[in-house]
């Protein structure tokens, strides 16, 4: 019997993979955040642009951040908040955010698959992902699971690198595969394994989709994925 076109394929987990995969995200907050300042200055640019617009009298009661990691975009965070719930699927990175946030009450950390939220729809005010969509397979389906749990009116707030474009071909060239492999890690098998989006394709849907946004591009500010290394937007669910 033929499979319907849109049907999701399941294979067989890969336990050396995701056994590389975990060594791998144990390094990941050194790497990208504290063993190169051009590295980290790329990094915290798509977190500071994310949250130009909102300034501390801008209230979002509930944020939900997806693939929160070791929560390196939360204090970044300038607008208020009563609850901020952050997600990872990895429950060992997970516990450095819990520990990075312990003396903050109106944080949590859950582990929970960023597809597949458990949550009511319209539940929250605003959604931050950073640099999450070039993971996740289908990122049409991802966009439109996040949409649905964000309230009319609320915010999606997304950063991509500028995956399949020049600069950013250069810079990791230069700068992480170097130094991954000086780790030990095939950095090319990685990004080939885990980065499954393009920078063009996350746009093409973000577009279709999502006609009342604001984009970004670092550090050039021109419209162009071969000449930026990030792409950060801001989308603004329409009111009923």
């Amino acid at each position: 019997m033929e499979t319907p076109r849109d049907a999701p394929l399941s294979y067989p987990e890969d336990p050396m993979w995701l056994r590389y995969r975990h060594e791998f995200a144990e390094h990941y907050h050194e790497v990208f955040y504290q063993a190169s300042p051009i590295i980290r200055h790329v990094q915290e640019s798509a977190h500071r642009t994310m949250e130009r617009p909102f300034r501390s009298d801008r209230q979002f009661p509930r944020v939900l951040e997806v693939g929160a990691g070791a929560g390196e975009h939360l204090p970044f965070v300038r607008h208020g908040f009563e609850h901020y719930l952050m997600i990872d699927l990895d429950e060992a990175i997970l516990e450095q955010a819990r520990q990075n946030a312990r003396h903050r009450p109106e944080v949590e950390c859950r582990v929970m698959d960023a597809r597949n939220l458990a949550f009511p729809d319209h539940y929250f005010d605003r959604l931050i992902s950073v640099f999450n969509l070039e993971h996740l397979s289908e990122p049409y389906r991802v966009l439109r699971e996040w949409a649905r749990v964000v309230r009319p009116g609320g915010v999606i707030s997304i950063a991509i690198p500028t995956e399949g474009g020049m600069a950013w071909e250069l810079g990791r060239t230069l700068t992480t595969r170097r130094i991954f492999r000086k780790k030990g890690f095939d950095w090319d098998y990685i990004v080939a394994r885990d980065h499954v989006n393009s920078c063009r394709q996350i746009l093409s849907f973000v577009r279709h989709d999502f006609p009342n946004r604001r984009e970004y591009w670092y550090p050039l500010g021109l419209p162009n994925h071969h000449i930026n290394l990030t792409f950060t937007c801001n989308l603004f669910l329409e009111k009923p």
